[in-house]
């Protein structure tokens, strides 16, 4: 685990867990860099206005890899937008 809390950002090492290490151990090298290198990132939560939260996302394209860096909606109660 001591690796794995090297490689997280600082706000992050408490998602490095021997249930992490299982995790990671069960999936394929692709979805374990995924995990790596999303583990590199700050984790943002920001509340916008009272019934919205949006957290930052990397997505990655399956074939090639490519990277998006998108705001996604967690909780919105009433609105119907996912991702902006």
């Amino acid at each position: 685990m001591g690796i794995l809390k090297v490689w997280a950002y600082s706000s992050r090492e408490e998602e490095c867990t021997k249930k992490k290490l299982k995790e990671l151990n069960k999936m394929t090298d692709d979805e374990v860099l995924m995990v790596l290198k999303a583990l590199e990132e700050p984790l943002i939560l920001r509340k916008m206005g009272d019934k919205q939260l949006n957290v930052q996302v990397k997505l990655s394209t399956a074939d090639t890899y490519r990277m998006f860096y998108k705001q996604a909606l967690v909780d919105s109660e009433s609105s119907s937008l996912c991702i902006s």
